[in-house]
This record gives structure tokens, C-alpha cells and sequence, in this order.
């Protein structure tokens, strides 16, 4: 099942003063030390799901990444500085998973109980036969210098790319609607993990044809 959304403290530690922000405290600009160990969602102030608007995730990346940066703390007691820096490294890892749709996938799933791709490498039926396919296809393109061929090859490999990542939009959309049913979620979860196999194999096939 799905772990419970981290919940806003309640009071700054310092200055005791109600919190707006996870990780920062709006009067004495002091950190929250507990927000370096948040999920990326919750520490970006952001609703834990795989559809996100860029653009607020990028904003709030950019204050975030000011309010925490080492050069803004320089002054602060040893320990503040370090924590600053732990911060500022953890809001960058957020930030470059979350603006990854992939990225963002695969940590989402395995957020909210999915396996990870250690632990499941399956994919969908019939997909590594088309892979095999077309691996030597991309091959055999750049052997013989056939750039008009590699070009339709991209764009197959791109078009099916995006087919899967629209899929598994859909299929965390289906998820949000099966919270109560367990045996609904698990199948989902499967099939989201399938999916992101599959997008890992076609972005290293895209990486090779390039």
C-alpha cells in the first residue's frame, strides 16, 4: 500500500513560529532539519503524483534551491552551514528526478509500494522481439551510413517512447481511482513497472541510433 504524504511540522524549531514551508521557516529563514529526509513531492511542496505543472515545479525549485544554498547560510553556526548543504544537494536530486517524467515515474512507483526495476524486469509481451528487430535495424543503418534511415528509425523509437510514457500517465491515473482495491493496485503496479522497462529500453535504443 502507499505510505502515508509526509505532513507539514507544525512549528519552527527555532523560533517557534508556524511553518508554511517544509524546509524553510519563513521569519527566521532557519531549515527544517527533518526536511532533507522528506520525499521529493513533499519536500518541493508539490501533490504526490505523476502529472505535475513544469512550470510550478520549476519555480518552486528556484526558491527552494535560494532559501537553502550554502552562500546564503555562510553566516550560520557549523552545523546550520552543513545542514545547508545536505539540503541544497537534496533539492537538487529532487528537482532532476521530478522534472524527468521517467525519473518522476519510477521513483513515484516505487513511493507508493511498486518493485523497483531490480527487483522486476519484465516487460510487455512481445516488446523485446520488436526490440531485437530493431536493434538490428539501427544497426545496419549506421554500418551502411543510411542517415535517411536512422532518422525514421528515431522517430519510430520516439514515437513509441512517447506512447508508453502516455500510458503510464494513464495507468497512475487508473491507480489513484483503485486505492481500495488490492488486488486492482497490484495489477497497476505491475503494469507500470512493465511499461518503465520498456521506456528503458527504447531510450538506450534512441541513445544508440543518435
Amino acid at each position: 500500500m502507499a505510505k502515508d504524504p509526509q505532513t507539514l511540522p507544525a512549528k519552527c524549531r527555532q523560533c517557534s513560529k508556524p511553518l508554511s514551508d517544509v524546509a524553510v521557516c519563513d521569519f527566521c529563514h532557519s531549515i527544517n532539519p527533518a526536511a532533507a529526509g522528506m520525499d521529493y513531492f513533499t519536500l518541493l511542496g508539490l501533490p504526490r503524483q505523476f502529472e505535475l505543472d513544469e512550470k510550478v515545479l520549476h519555480d518552486r525549485f528556484l526558491a527552494l534551491s535560494r532559501a537553502v544554498h550554502p552562500d546564503y547560510h555562510g553566516s550560520d553556526a557549523a552545523d546550520a552551514q552543513v545542514l545547508s548543504l545536505q539540503m541544497s544537494a537534496a533539492v537538487n536530486d529532487a528537482y532532476r528526478t521530478l522534472k524527468s517524467p521517467a525519473l518522476r515515474a519510477a521513483y513515484l512507483l516505487e513511493l507508493v509500494g511498486g518493485k523497483s526495476s531490480a527487483q522486476d524486469k519484465s516487460v510487455p509481451e512481445g516488446f523485446l522481439d520488436t526490440m531485437m528487430m530493431m536493434q538490428e535495424e539501427v544497426h545496419d543503418a549506421k554500418t551502411s551510413g543510411h542517415a535517411a534511415e536512422l532518422e525514421r528509425l528515431r522517430s519510430v523509437l520516439t514515437t513509441q517512447h512517447d506512447g508508453l510514457m502516455h500510458r503510464i500517465a494513464g495507468l497512475f491515473g487508473q491507480l489513484q481511482d483503485a486505492a481500495a482495491c488490492d488486488a486492482i493496485r497490484n495489477d497497476l503496479l505491475g503494469e507500470i513497472r512493465q511499461q518503465l522497462n520498456a521506456v528503458s529500453y527504447v531510450t538506450k535504443l534512441l541513445e544508440q541510433a543518435g
